[in-house]
């Protein structure tokens, strides 16, 4: 049996993202990969869901969008040009500071978007869940680790905070209401 192949000629064009989708397949198989002890699987996911959930979130709710390259981004974050100082050269702010990347920036760049976003019904369970990053020492690199710097503690916290994020995307899904409870 062989591959299917896509002709020369045809650039291969990926679907749009459904972060929500894939927050909850990478979630699921964290809780799989932690059930059996798989603790670098389990971690590595359950950031990747959480990761997931917030594009999610940002883009159906706080008013993120995607940019032509598929990348989600939030406008609010992005500064307006400057004139550079006379005989400067002008300086573009960085797209990681508005673009949507990895925790644990993407973390504060939520907490920043909510701040930004008036007139949005943010319930009090979102808003203190926010004060709190546990995924401020989380880097999607952990997948290389060996696992020991990995505690029990840590990966039950990143589950429970993607779980959270998971639920509350779900709660503004199914009330209608767009509110993150």
């Amino acid at each position: 049996m062989t591959a299917p192949t896509t002709p020369a000629s045809a650039p291969l064009i990926p679907p749009p993202p459904d972060f929500w989708a894939a927050g909850q397949n990478h979630y699921h198989a964290a809780r799989l990969s932690a059930d059996r002890q798989l603790s670098v699987a389990a971690d590595h996911l359950a950031g990747l869901a959480a990761e997931c959930a917030i594009k999610a979130i940002l883009l159906a709710y706080l008013g993120s969008q995607l940019s032509t390259k598929s990348k989600p981004f939030n406008p609010a974050l992005k500064r307006p040009p400057q004139q550079p100082a006379p005989g400067a050269k002008e300086k573009p702010q960085p797209p990681k500071e508005y673009e949507h990347g990895h925790l644990p920036e993407l973390w504060s760049q939520l907490a920043e978007v909510v701040k930004l976003s008036t007139g949005r019904q943010i319930g009090p369970v979102f808003q203190q869940m926010l004060q709190q990053n546990p995924f401020r020492s989380w880097h999607v690199a952990g997948r290389y680790c060996n696992g020991t710097s990995i505690s029990a503690a840590d990966l039950q916290g990143h589950l429970k905070a993607a779980y959270d994020l998971i639920a509350a995307f779900e709660y503004a899904r199914q009330t209608g209401t767009g509110t993150l409870r």
